[in-house]
């Protein structure tokens, strides 16, 4: 885990997640800060684990790391925080040591997160994303603009 404790670290990571944390400190809503991020990671490992997928820990750490670090970047309103996320990702990828492969895996992974897809990384970091919001349990959930059929109703989906 000494990559993910790089990224953690890294200087230009942590003034991204500061910025995310101070603009969204008035926000009703979900939030996309660093407790957001770790929740992410947490339940797409325990996904990987019971469904016995073929991705290393570090590796889906990383994406859910970084997955929603485009969120209010200067290109996030023409590209989307997904787009945007990934093209920041792939310098701290860099510096955290991860492989051009994994670097290539880890930023499709972000790229992709917004939308289910058919299988992947991607798709477990869609799923980790979803089920960290408890929807079931939130105040603003009447104010809440999305879809009452993607609201998590329920603990695990």
């Amino acid at each position: 885990m000494d990559r993910i404790n790089k990224i953690l670290n890294d200087e230009e990571y942590k003034s991204i997640i500061n910025n995310i944390e101070y603009k969204e400190k008035d926000r009703i809503f979900c939030l996309h800060g660093l407790a957001h991020a770790l929740d992410v990671a947490r339940i797409g490992y325990i996904i990987i684990l019971e469904e016995n997928l073929p991705y290393e820990r570090d590796v889906f750490y990383a994406a859910a790391l970084l997955h929603d670090i485009g969120r209010y970047s200067e290109n996030e309103e023409k590209y989307g925080h997904h787009f945007s996320g990934a093209e920041l990702a792939e310098k701290i990828l860099v510096r955290a040591e991860y492989t051009e492969d994994e670097i290539k895996e880890i930023c499709e992974a972000i790229s992709l997160h917004k939308n289910r897809t058919d299988g992947g990384l991607s798709e477990v970091l869609f799923r980790a994303d979803k089920l960290s919001r408890n929807c079931f349990k939130c105040a603003s959930r009447e104010l809440c603009y999305w879809n009452e059929n993607v609201k998590n109703k329920e603990l695990y989906r």
